[in-house]
């Protein structure tokens, strides 16, 4: 039963990853031409339209293997369900689900448009992070959670 109830729970948190993705992705291709938009409520942050080919970052956008990182992007993910399936940890499953479903995100949009679409700019004065989405905060926050279950379970 426990087995089911954390299927569930990962799959929730998969899916609301997803879902929260795409729409931001869709409202952001929808008023493209008004960005770069500076949101004047908050100093350091602005809304970009920036299509990555690329990994993390832009990394290996000059390749042009958007598929290619499409499917690994599907193979990562179905690892990442095996990984969920092994796992005891809340905490872990919280954090692989939070991974999975940016994963699944940003798989999706380079299988079917060959590019994923980041939007975020945070900068301090004249520096820019490189832009991102959702999905990528999604992964990010999930590994951060996941690297703090694998220490916890170390001290134990």
């Amino acid at each position: 039963m426990k087995i089911k109830k954390d299927f569930i729970l990962a799959f929730t948190i998969s899916s609301i990853a997803v879902i929260l993705d795409q729409i931001s992705k869709l409202v952001t291709l929808k008023y493209k031409l008004l960005l770069p938009m500076k949101i004047s409520s908050f100093e350091g942050f602005n809304l970009v339209y920036v299509e990555n080919k690329g990994v993390s970052f832009g990394i290996f956008s000059e390749l042009n293997i958007p598929f290619y990182l499409g499917v690994l992007s599907l193979i990562i993910s179905a690892y990442i369900v095996f990984l969920i399936s092994q796992s005891t940890s809340i905490l872990e499953i919280y954090s692989l689900s939070m991974i999975l479903g940016g994963a699944l995100g940003n798989g999706y949009d380079r299988l079917l448009q060959g590019y994923v679409i980041d939007f975020i700019d945070i900068y301090y004065i004249d520096y820019h992070w490189p832009a991102f989405n959702i999905a990528d905060s999604f992964i990010t926050i999930g590994a951060f959670l996941f690297l703090y279950s694998m220490v916890k379970k170390k001290k134990n």
